[in-house]
């Protein structure tokens, strides 16, 4: 049994409480990271269309 001061759980309840608390923890850190990778993503194609107008600008003739 696991005990907390004024109740006592049992230790199959725990284990599924844990358990789900891993599970989400685990959905939440996947969601976090493809978030973050579509977001790094996005931003490098900024970069790369930021760094190609200027390369185009100063292509143009009469520069």
């Amino acid at each position: 049994m696991y005990t907390v001061d004024w109740f006592t759980i049992p230790y199959i309840a725990f284990l599924v409480l844990m358990t789900l608390g891993t599970i989400t923890l685990l959905v939440l850190l996947g969601r976090l990271m493809f978030v973050a990778t579509q977001a790094l993503q996005s931003y490098r194609r900024g970069q790369e269309i930021k760094i190609s107008l200027l390369l185009n600008e100063d292509e143009r003739p009469g520069n």
